[in-house]
């Protein structure tokens, strides 16, 4: 980088430091397992399913996201990731309480994702043993991942 004897930085100059940044090509993707359990343990507006399994990319973006410096970078991150793989659904607004649009299998865990109110998330938080879960209907992420 130079600086002019203004005390002005030329920008124009080619020789730049690349920062990290989501274009490092060197970074590790998070482990799928880990990936699906921290994306499901955030809430997201709106009432969306999911329809295919992470992508290696999608998987290096949660890992920004891990290391994200604040919130609302870490939101971001998370929901580009979130709207990359799920697709919208009309939900049936029920005051009575939250419905289960879909379980999320991934490993030995299962994922109930439910509309509640206005967002979507997982109860109960954190996902529970898929022998404790009814698969209907069900999103398995070892199925999906061949077929597509």
């Amino acid at each position: 980088m130079r600086v002019s004897a203004d005390g002005y930085i030329n920008i124009s100059d080619p020789r730049r430091v690349r920062t990290p940044g989501y274009h490092d090509h060197a970074l590790e993707p998070v482990p799928e397992e880990e990936a699906v359990a921290f994306l499901l343990s955030h809430t997201f507006r709106g009432h969306r399913r999911i329809v295919r399994p992470l992508s290696l990319q999608e998987r290096k973006r949660i890992r920004l996201a891990l290391w994200a410096g604040s919130l609302q970078e870490r939101m971001t991150l998370m929901d580009r990731v979130w709207r990359a793989i799920t697709e919208r659904v009309d939900a049936i607004v029920d005051p009575a309480g939250p419905q289960l649009i879909q379980v999320v299998r991934c490993g030995s865990w299962a994922y109930p994702i439910y509309t509640d109110g206005d967002v979507t998330r997982v109860i109960p938080n954190g996902g529970m043993p898929l022998a404790d879960v009814e698969p209907d209907p069900l999103f398995d992420f070892a199925v999906d991942r061949k077929t597509a």
